[in-house]
């Protein structure tokens, strides 16, 4: 009896090391699946200052600002941005904050997911101060549309998505969204646009894609958590 009571705990423990091994090998490929080497250029070419070249509101041209730092760095979930629009010289409050994850996904595209912010307007200027940010949490934050956007990297060193319209519902009322997406090293582009109830795809406010120009990377050695 003794022998087999031995031998039964030897099972258990081997059993328990094959447990422990899976969870360790589940826990790598999780982190692999959501996270790449794509997924972390394409962060850092999109976090800094940048400025617009061609915006223009209600006929007049104006120099839109986007600052865009990485938050939440130890998640394994993909690559978290948090995005800040505003008025160049303007002493106005943002226009539009976002967050941004970053998702990789098997067959070695980008996906591209966009979050509103709850009482967005406590975090303005988090770029320079990200300490503002400590208290935000995935939780709070709401899928700003219900469609994607799918990212590839080119073989001219450029990242462009299209809105995954696979992923927008038909009924829809035609929210404003991002129908193109393209970021290089020194500048992004992107294209407004929208779907209409019936999966058509509607010209946004833009006939041609807004382009900003990297003025600087973002160099801050803090981390937001």
């Amino acid at each position: 009896m003794l022998a087999l009571s031995m031998w039964l705990q030897g099972v258990i423990l081997i059993l328990r090391s094959i447990v422990a091994l899976m969870c360790l090998f589940s826990s790598l490929a999780y982190s692999a699946l959501f996270k790449s080497d794509n997924t972390a250029l394409l962060s850092q070419w999109l976090v800094g200052v940048h400025q617009s070249t061609n915006d223009v509101i209600q006929g007049r041209k104006v120099n839109i600002g986007l600052q865009i730092l990485p938050i939440w760095q130890d998640r394994i979930d993909g690559e978290w941005l948090y995005i800040e629009s505003n008025i160049v010289d303007s002493a106005n409050k943002p226009f539009r904050q976002r967050i941004l994850q970053l998702v990789a996904t098997p067959n070695g595209l980008i996906r591209l997911y966009s979050y509103t912010i709850p009482r967005a307007s406590d975090f303005a200027g988090a770029y320079y101060f990200p300490q503002v940010l400590a208290s935000l949490t995935q939780s709070q934050l709401s899928i700003s549309s219900n469609c994607e956007l799918l990212i590839e990297l080119k073989v001219t060193s450029t990242f462009v998505g299209e809105t995954d319209a696979g992923s927008c519902l038909t009924n829809s009322s035609g929210a404003l969204l991002t129908t193109f997406f393209a970021v290089s090293e020194v500048n992004i582009s992107f294209l407004d646009g929208g779907y209409d109830k019936f999966g058509n795809l509607l010209p946004g406010r833009l006939e041609e894609p807004v382009t900003f120009l990297k003025l600087e990377d973002y160099a801050s050695n803090e981390s937001n958590q």
